[in-house]
C-alpha cells in the first residue's frame, strides 16, 4: 500500500502566507451547497484492475477544460488522495475532493466484502454545457486499512469538472464515523492546490476548514500540505461531509500571473529589532487578529499565538539561528537570533 499523502513533502517549511489577490494563482470562489447525490447510471468504469492501490489514469472529458487562465493539457486520476491532477502550460495542480488516500477495500481479508471499490465516469449534456462526472465507489481509506486489515469506513463521493471551467465535489452515502482514523495526518480536508513547486514542495491552497457541513475556505501561498498540519492557522474539516454535502469552486478566468508578482503585492510582516538576543517585536496591519507562527531553521514550530497589529516576543532562550515567521495574508520574514 502507498505512503500516507505527501510523506515525502517532508522539507522544512518555507513559508504559510496568505495572498491579497485571489483571483491570480486560485482563480475560484467557494460556497457550499446541499444536493441529493444520485450514484452515476449507465456510467464507464476506468481501466483499473481489482485491487488497485495508487491508481493513475488519464480522463476522457470529451472537452477542454478550461482552468487557471487557459486549458488542461493533461486532466488524469492522482495517486495522492482522492481527486484529479491537472497539468497546464508545465504548471501542477490537484482538486482533492479528499486528501486522505484511498484503496480498494478488496485489499484487506474481510470476509464481509462482497464487491469492491471502483471508479467510474460519465460525460453528460451538449456543447458548450458538458459536464464530466468522475464517482469514486465504496472506497476504502489507506490508512485505516493498514492500520486494522479492516475497511470499516467506506465512502461514496464525485468530482464533477464543467465545461465553463467550475468545479464541484458531491459527497454521498459514507460509514465514516471517525476522520481521525482513516489518514495518516492530523488533518484531512478537501480543496484546490495549484503551481505545486516539486524542487521544495510547496503550492498554493485553497482548503476548505472547520464545519465540514459549511465550512470556510482560507488561501495560503506557498507551503507544504505538513507543515498545515502544524501550522495553528489552518484547522483541516472537523468531519467527513454528509451525505449530499456539495463544495462548489466557481472559476474566475484570470491569466495566469507569475509568483513573483503575487508575492510583490502581498502584506510584509516586520520584526524589529534584528537581529537580536532577547524580545523582538513583530508589526502588521492594525485591526486584524491573525495567527502569527515562527519556525526554526528546521521547520519546527517553536511560537504561536495571535495577535492584532503587534506582538512581542521573548526569545531570550531560543538557539541562535534564523527563525521564519508566517502568518496568513503576509509574505513571510526572517528574524535572526544572535
Amino acid at each position: 500500500m502507498k505512503k500516507p499523502l505527501l510523506a515525502v513533502f517532508m522539507i522544512a517549511l518555507t513559508s504559510i502566507v496568505g495572498f491579497a489577490q485571489q483571483d491570480t494563482l486560485l482563480p475560484y470562489t467557494a460556497e457550499t451547497l446541499t444536493i441529493p447525490y444520485e450514484a452515476l447510471t449507465e456510467w464507464s468504469p476506468l481501466n483499473i484492475d481489482e485491487m488497485w492501490d495508487v491508481p493513475i489514469v488519464t480522463l476522457n472529458l470529451q472537452f477542454d477544460f478550461p482552468c487557471f487562465g487557459d486549458t488542461a493539457d493533461i486532466v488524469r486520476l492522482t495517486d495522492i488522495g482522492g481527486g484529479i491532477e491537472l497539468y497546464v502550460s508545465d504548471n501542477f495542480h490537484l482538486l482533492s475532493a479528499t486528501t486522505c488516500n484511498l484503496n480498494d477495500i478488496l485489499n484487506v481479508a474481510d470476509s464481509t466484502i462482497t464487491e469492491g471499490s471502483t471508479h467510474r465516469y460519465v460525460t453528460i449534456g451538449e456543447s458548450p454545457n458538458r459536464i464530466f462526472k468522475l464517482e469514486f465507489n465504496n472506497v476504502g481509506f489507506d490508512y485505516e486499512m493498514n492500520m486494522t486489515q479492516a475497511a470499516a469506513s467506506r465512502a461514496n463521493f464525485q468530482v464533477w469538472l464543467y465545461e465553463n471551467g467550475m468545479i464541484e465535489y458531491h459527497f454521498g452515502p459514507n460509514t465514516v464515523s471517525d476522520i481521525s482514523a482513516i489518514d495518516y495526518w492530523p488533518k484531512q480536508t478537501a480543496g484546490i492546490s495549484s503551481y505545486w513547486d516539486f524542487f521544495d514542495y510547496t503550492g498554493c491552497f485553497m482548503w476548505a476548514s472547520g464545519n465540514a457541513e459549511d465550512p470556510e475556505y482560507p488561501l495560503f501561498y506557498e507551503v507544504e500540505y505538513d507543515s498545515l498540519n502544524i501550522s495553528p492557522a489552518f484547522d483541516g474539516l472537523d468531519a467527513w461531509p454528509s451525505d449530499g454535502r456539495v463544495y462548489r469552486y466557481n472559476y474566475i478566468y484570470s491569466p495566469v500571473i507569475g509568483v513573483d508578482e503575487v508575492i510583490e503585492n502581498a502584506l510584509t510582516l516586520s520584526a524589529f529589532p534584528n537581529p537580536t538576543h532577547s524580545s523582538f517585536s513583530i508589526h502588521g496591519a492594525p485591526n486584524k487578529e491573525e495567527w502569527v507562527s515562527i519556525f526554526d531553521g528546521t521547520g519546527r514550530l517553536v511560537h504561536a499565538e495571535k495577535f492584532t497589529g503587534e506582538i512581542t516576543i521573548d526569545a531570550a532562550n531560543w538557539a541562535v539561528g534564523t527563525y521564519t515567521i508566517t502568518s496568513p495574508r503576509y509574505r513571510s520574514s526572517k528574524v535572526v537570533i544572535n
